[in-house]
């Protein structure tokens, strides 16, 4: 901040951010260049030391082809992906059985719209809700062009960003299948998966769970979420990029079939036909992505170590603290206008004097990263009227000084962009 020192509008909980675990926080700030204030975590973590590590130590001592030899590298590599299956799915209160790896959520996503034979018939109805992210949209869109189905929408209260009473009306027993995030990526707000899953079970319908906005934030569970597939990345949970977590339940199992095809997943290969294996490696063609897999893994075991210390309540107590202090700037307006205190660490707002990507411009300037633009979530934004918004997710290195300097370069922007209008 410029100036006199103010006394600190932000009063902490006892959980202490994690930035000495993670070396982009280390780096000595420069005369040129303010320390980086990361607040784009809602696209990408920042990875701690300990996730690095286990990467490094795969490739470093243990690297071979998985599934794919008897010696013992490769037996020792095969270990470690599936001690990885078994962790992270207990993680998600899940039997190994049950998960599969995958590049990534789309990834995830895009095989279980081209690979579930659902007997589709013309006027079969798919649910989304209106908060979904292109990649738990795009696919379904396509699927209900290919077999002429219908589309219907969980629609928001404009005012809170919550499902609106009635969206029970929107899941009939034409619906087959319901799509729905766990929380959005541009509110932040959580939607009742577990009472969504249950009429979709009403109904005879399928429920998948994008929970990879979630993942970071949200603890969980599939027994008591009820879904019949859930995905999240690696990325957005202090992992590292190309690895994808996919829950499938037993009975959605036996209604998929393999989208991707090739080494890996089939038992016998003549000229006639082919046998795939059976289980989830059906669904994990080609040479997996091992080192990214045990970094997931380890990330869990951080995470939830991050948690027992108290981040969930820390960055909670934060972003309350911060919404109320863009509440007050009267030239900001959040998104969605009434925002719940509970949800994930992640604010959305935008401006009628100082356009969203000015903003943002600005405050990449002052080395402060956040996201500008439409988030991925085009029909959301259409919603609200919306062409961009500003969004700031905070994660578990992130302090009360980030977001006091957030708010003075806020301040800074608005009096230069008003001034040279």
């Amino acid at each position: 901040m410029r100036g006199h020192r103010k006394r600190s509008s932000f009063v902490t909980k006892a959980y202490v951010a994690a930035r000495e675990q993670f070396a982009l926080f280390r780096e000595p700030a420069s005369a040129e260049q303010p320390p980086l204030v990361y607040l784009d975590s809602a696209a990408s973590c920042q990875v701690p030391d300990t996730v690095l590590q286990a990467y490094l130590t795969y490739y470093q001592q243990g690297h071979a082809n998985a599934h794919r030899g008897s010696y013992p590298l490769a037996r020792h590599a095969t270990a470690q992906l599936e001690g990885a299956r078994q962790e992270l799915a207990a993680w998600i209160g899940a039997s190994p059985e049950h998960l599969a790896f995958t590049a990534g959520a789309t990834h995830s996503l895009n095989l279980l719209a081209q690979g579930l034979q659902l007997d589709w018939q013309a006027g079969d109805e798919i649910v989304l809700s209106r908060a979904e992210h292109h990649s738990n949209f795009l696919p379904w869109q396509r699927l209900v062009q290919q077999h002429r189905l219908q589309l219907r929408w969980l629609d928001l209260d404009p005012r809170t960003g919550a499902l609106e009473e009635n969206w029970r009306a929107a899941i009939t027993e034409r619906c087959k299948l319901v799509a729905v995030t766990l929380a959005s990526n541009v509110t932040g707000q959580c939607l009742p998966v577990a009472a969504i899953a249950e009429q979709a079970r009403k109904q005879g319908a399928v429920t998948v769970v994008d929970a990879a906005q979630a993942v970071g934030s949200v603890s969980l569970d599939v027994r008591q979420l009820g879904c019949d597939a859930l995905t999240f990345s690696a990325h957005k949970m202090y992992g590292v990029t190309g690895c994808g977590v996919l829950y499938l339940a037993s009975a959605l199992q036996e209604k998929l079939e393999p989208w991707l095809l090739g080494g890996g997943m089939v038992t016998e290969v003549t000229e006639a036909q082919s046998q795939w294996m059976s289980g989830v490696q059906q669904f994990e063609a080609g040479t997996p992505n091992t080192a990214a897999i045990i970094a997931c893994a380890a990330a869990a075991r951080w995470l939830t170590a991050e948690r027992a210390a108290g981040l969930s309540d820390y960055l909670l107590d934060l972003t309350k603290q911060l919404r109320r202090q863009l509440q007050q700037r009267q030239w900001l307006q959040l998104l969605p206008p009434q925002p719940s205190d509970e949800g994930l660490p992640l604010l959305s707002f935008f401006s009628a004097d100082v356009h969203a990507f000015d903003l943002a411009s600005y405050l990449a300037e002052q080395n402060i990263a956040v996201r500008a633009g439409s988030h991925c979530a085009q029909p959301l934004m259409n919603f609200w009227q919306q062409s961009a918004v500003v969004r700031v997710s905070l994660a578990a290195y992130n302090t009360a000084a980030d977001c006091e300097r957030l708010c003075a370069a806020l301040d800074e922007a608005y009096q230069l962009f008003t001034d040279a209008n």
